[in-house]
C-alpha cells in the first residue's frame, strides 16, 4: 500500500491521520498543461480518513505554493495554495443519486456546502485520483506575476514590467478599416 492508499480492513478500529508533502512527479502531472515548475513548487497534505460502514470519509487540507507562468508576461508567478478536502468514499454500488436529491433543497438547488464524492473498489481507498482534481482545483483561472502586470509587447516581445519598449502602439483596427482606402 502506498501513503496515499488504504486497506478498508485496516480502517475498521481506527483513523488514519495523514501528514506529508506531496511528490513533485504528483503535482507535475496534476498541472501538466499548465507547465508547473515542480522544483518551485511544493505541496502538503494534512487529512485524516475513517470508515464508518462502507464509507469512508477523508476530511482535512492541502496546503503550499504551485509556481506557474504569468499569463501576461510568462515569467515565474506564484499561486498559494490553502484548499480544504472534504470527500466521501463510498462503494460503486452505492445509490449516490437518492443522497443528491436529499441534499438539494425544496427549490431544487444544491446546497454550497455538499460534499465530494468518490467511489472506492471494497477493498482499497485511492486518494491519489481525488487529491490530482484538488489539486487542478486550487489553481485561479487567471495567474499573474503581480497584478497590475503589464505584460509583452505584441510587436517586439519585450516585458512592459521591465519599461517601455520604442514600438508604436498599434490602432485598433476595426472591420470597416479597408475602406478607409476606397475613393468615391
Amino acid at each position: 500500500m502506498t501513503e496515499l492508499s488504504f486497506r478498508l480492513k485496516d480502517l475498521e478500529n481506527k483513523d488514519r491521520h495523514i501528514d506529508c508533502a506531496l511528490s513533485a512527479t504528483l503535482i507535475s502531472d496534476a498541472l501538466a498543461d499548465l507547465e508547473v515548475d515542480a522544483a518551485q513548487s511544493g505541496l502538503h497534505l494534512r487529512a485524516e480518513v475513517s470508515r464508518h460502514n462502507v464509507t469512508v470519509l477523508c476530511d482535512g487540507k492541502l496546503t503550499g505554493k504551485l509556481s506557474l507562468p504569468c499569463q501576461r508576461c510568462l515569467a515565474p508567478a506564484t499561486v498559494v495554495v490553502d484548499q480544504r478536502m472534504h470527500t466521501v468514499f463510498v462503494p460503486p454500488t452505492s445509490a449516490l443519486a437518492k443522497h443528491d436529491d436529499e441534499a438539494a433543497g425544496e427549490d431544487g438547488v444544491d446546497d454550497v456546502d455538499d460534499l465530494d464524492y468518490a467511489h472506492h473498489n471494497g477493498e482499497t481507498v485511492e486518494l491519489l485520483p481525488i487529491l490530482r482534481e484538488y489539486i487542478i482545483l486550487s489553481v485561479p483561472i487567471t495567474v499573474y506575476c503581480q497584478e497590475d502586470c503589464r505584460g509583452l509587447c505584441p510587436l517586439c516581445g519585450a516585458d512592459k514590467n521591465q519599461g517601455d519598449c520604442a514600438c508604436q502602439p498599434v490602432g485598433k483596427l476595426s472591420p470597416l478599416s479597408a475602406l478607409r482606402d476606397v475613393k468615391l
